[in-house]
């Protein structure tokens, strides 16, 4: 069984929980902590550490690579076999996971595919697909 956890600087985990919600209804086993400046590191860890089940595979998303709440995620987990660390927080990516937390073979790879796959210009995609169909 696997479980998902957003990690972010200021509310953007609750955020992004909330439109989680809001597009695929229900966040079974889906949790937010938030890093907001005025909490040391070590309450940012006792934090994190309670929202990770050990008995469950955990896939942390944080928002930024190198910042606080990824560094503190990498000091606890980086060993830990049953928790993968993913950056850049991005909600194509939520949705791929979360869709997939019961899927015992799904590659966690797909999940950065569809992130990166879904950062374009939307403008200039949308003209180069009017061109083609113009042809």
């Amino acid at each position: 069984m696997r479980d998902l956890l957003l990690v972010s600087h200021g509310p953007l985990a609750q955020s992004y929980l909330a439109s989680l919600d809001m597009i695929a209804g229900g966040h079974n086993r889906v949790q937010a902590v938030t890093f907001d400046g005025e909490i040391s590191k070590d309450e940012l860890a006792r934090n994190v550490q309670a929202s990770v089940n050990p008995d469950h595979e955990t896939v942390i998303v944080v928002d930024l690579p190198g910042g606080t709440p990824c560094n503190v995620c990498l000091e606890n987990y980086l060993r830990d076999d049953q928790v993968t660390i993913l950056a850049s927080l991005n909600l194509p990516m939520l949705l791929e996971i979360y869709l997939n937390l019961d899927n015992p073979d799904y590659q966690l790879a797909t999940a950065l595919q569809t992130a990166a796959g879904n950062c374009f210009d939307v403008k200039q995609r949308l003209a180069a697909t009017d061109d083609e169909d113009d042809e």
